[in-house]
């Protein structure tokens, strides 16, 4: 950092560092629901009625540490809302981006409150993820903007109805993500209480549409038919876009490595999920399933910018022809 301020490449940094963050805590906090330690601490900002501090238990000690990773990623996207201020020159979009960041982990944090104050309702899970997923695109965002020119108009960068494809493939990955989350606080996945140490029956969490342990539940079973359908239908326009793109080599370009690494991410995202269902939904393929979820939402994000560039003022280009 130079004594008048943070330079756009010390920034960029700090970008990675808030992302890789903010991508970590999305896997941990999914661990501590996989592992059923989601009641491990059955209060908060305490682990419970005796403690601050409980990690007596497995699952106890899988929650605090979740809790205390929380603190890290504060502090990273602190230190990036820090360096958008001091960075030179200083950036609005950059400042809105940071704010949004510094704005939506303490509310992870609220949601996080409220997961556990009310035993783990599915619809206040699906709603902490999803929040995190929209912190993910925040940072992706922020960490591609952070190279554009610091001066310019943001204008297109491909053909309009390329344009347009991407929004519809971003809208459907949106969809198909939140389908995902349905499928995940159905089935047997979606949480349990920790002090009758049972994943189904009376006392264990509520699932959506009254699912079952039993991967075969009828509820389970639409709910990941209409999750599956959702995937089959983002692909189908990810590859239309690909075909659209064989004869516009210059937008072929711009788009190839945020649509390579969509289509990657994607495939070997239905890899795992099939693959994890039919061998009955283990920790450990579920857990890889959520962090691909996350690299998608990143990928997609990344592709939505690709879209747009800053074009240089019109002085500046003038200037740069003399």
């Amino acid at each position: 950092m130079r004594a008048e301020g943070f330079t756009p490449k010390q920034f960029r940094s700090i970008c990675v560092g808030a992302l890789v963050l903010l991508s970590i805590i999305v896997v941990s906090g999914g661990l501590v629901r996989l592992t059923g330690s989601g009641l491990g601490c059955n209060d908060w900002p305490n682990c419970n009625a005796d403690k601050v501090v409980d990690v007596s238990n497995g699952h106890a000690a899988i929650e605090q540490i979740n809790r205390f990773f929380t603190f890290l990623v504060c502090i990273g996207v602190a230190l990036a809302a820090l360096a958008a201020w001091y960075r030179r020159p200083r950036r609005r979009d950059l400042l809105v981006l940071s704010v949004i960041m510094l704005i939506g982990v303490p509310a992870q944090g609220l949601v996080g409150a409220i997961v556990v104050w009310t035993k783990l309702h599915p619809a206040m899970v699906q709603v902490h993820f999803l929040l995190s997923m929209v912190l993910v695109w925040a940072a992706v965002t922020m960490l591609l903007r952070s190279g554009d020119p610091d001066r310019g108009k943001r204008v297109s960068a491909v053909v309009p109805r390329l344009r347009r494809r991407v929004r519809l493939l971003a809208v459907w990955t949106g969809i198909a993500v939140i389908a995902g989350t349905v499928t995940t606080n159905t089935g047997p996945h979606a949480g349990k209480t920790i002090s009758q140490g049972v994943t189904c029956g009376k006392d264990a969490a509520r699932r959506f549409f009254g699912g079952k342990c039993d991967i075969n539940g009828h509820a389970l079973v639409w709910v990941t038919r209409v999750h599956g359908l959702a995937v089959w239908v983002t692909v189908a326009i990810a590859f239309s876009l690909l075909w659209s793109l064989r004869r516009l080599r210059h937008d072929r370009e711009v788009l190839d490595a945020p649509l390579t690494a969509w289509l990657i991410t994607a495939v070997v995202q239905g890899v795992v999920g099939y693959t994890q269902y039919a061998a009955g939904l283990p920790i450990g393929l579920v857990a890889v399933h959520l962090g691909g979820a996350t690299t998608l939402v990143g990928c997609t994000a990344w592709l939505w910018w690709a879209t747009t560039k800053v074009a240089a003022p019109a002085s500046e280009m003038i200037d740069s022809l003399r």
